[in-house]
């Protein structure tokens, strides 16, 4: 028997999600990618206090953190400890790349997926009790046996404890540990997360991704979160490849296929930057309306930016992460 599913609203952002009667709303708001701001996930610290505005909600879960009987009589709620009855309106602070705490985790490697003799996608598994708070965008350091490099998660914050990343066979300690030893279940401690490369969550703009390389990282897991929080109006994605090729083409096409709203163009780095970035802006001469993200090497990074202020890009709506 399927459990009944109610309707959450997060005010001020607007953000709207469902939950079942067996999720707390912290774990139903999670699972879609909302980024609310939270500490232990267990009862013990506060961090996930909000405030009841309208609706009904059920304990679910005991917690020991005491909340002050002033603040309870004005709505107060940890979203961690309970559930909807019915639809509600809370008032919640969604989580910012500065406000979310650096961690160490021990995690498993669920598996190891070699793509060709260049790239791989390492999957890692958190523990039940440790999941990784984490933005879209932002990367993390991983270490085995001594090896150590940083990377780019490439999966969404809604996939519960599952993170993707790829892995360069480059000179980087941590890759040839990952091309030549690591095998599943072994342990891989990670340390983040670092950067703002991160989703603009208040907009509703087309937004065009651009990617280069293994760049591609950071922009599929934008993707998956902009997919999951329904923000953006349109997707177009450019992938650039100078190096690596297009390695998760097959994935880029399904979306295409089962999405209306996202279209996608696969280039060749063959030509001097301003000339690439022409070729990606071509198809977008007004780009008063759009938001842009896009990871690269700085060089066609700025001939990229260039072209798109000329093109009445806001400079609010441009956002990078060189490479």
């Amino acid at each position: 028997m399927e459990a009944n599913l109610a309707q959450v609203t997060v005010m001020p952002s607007g953000h709207c999600f469902s939950i079942a009667s067996t999720d707390t709303i912290l774990q139903a708001a999670l699972r879609a990618g909302i980024p609310l701001n939270y500490g232990c996930s267990s009862g013990n610290c506060g961090d996930c206090l909000a405030r009841l505005v309208s609706g009904e909600v059920s304990k679910l879960q005991p917690h020991d953190f005491r909340v002050k009987d002033a603040d309870k009589a004005n709505g107060a709620l940890l979203m961690c400890a309970y559930t909807a009855v019915g639809d509600i309106v809370i008032e919640a602070s969604v989580a910012g790349a500065d406000d979310i705490p650096q961690q160490t985790i021990a995690t498993r490697v669920k598996a190891v997926e070699p793509i060709d003799e260049h790239i791989l996608a390492l999957h890692l598994m958190t523990p039940r009790s440790q999941r990784l708070r984490f933005l879209a965008g932002q990367s993390v350091w991983l270490a085995s046996d001594g090896a150590a490099g940083e990377y780019y998660i490439a999966s969404c914050p809604c996939e519960d404890r599952h993170i993707e990343l790829h892995v360069r066979h480059d000179q980087q300690a941590f890759a040839e540990q990952a091309f030549t030893a690591l095998a599943k279940e072994d342990v891989v401690t990670l340390t983040g997360p670092q950067g703002d490369f991160v989703i603009k969550l208040d907009s509703r703009r087309p937004i065009i991704f651009v990617a280069w390389d293994d760049g591609f990282a950071p922009i599929k897991s934008l993707i998956q979160h902009a997919m999951s929080l329904e923000v953006a109006e349109s997707m177009h994605l450019y992938w650039l490849s100078d190096a690596l090729g297009h390695y998760q083409e097959n994935y880029v096409r399904s979306l295409a296929d089962a999405l209306d709203d996202f279209d996608y163009k696969l280039m060749s780095a063959d030509a001097d930057p301003a000339d690439l970035a022409g070729r990606v802006l071509a198809a977008h001469p007004d780009l008063t309306r759009f938001d842009i993200y896009a990871a690269g090497p700085a060089v066609f990074l700025d001939s990229l930016r260039a072209g798109a202020l000329a093109r009445n890009l806001s400079i609010l709506g441009w956002h990078q992460e060189v490479l």
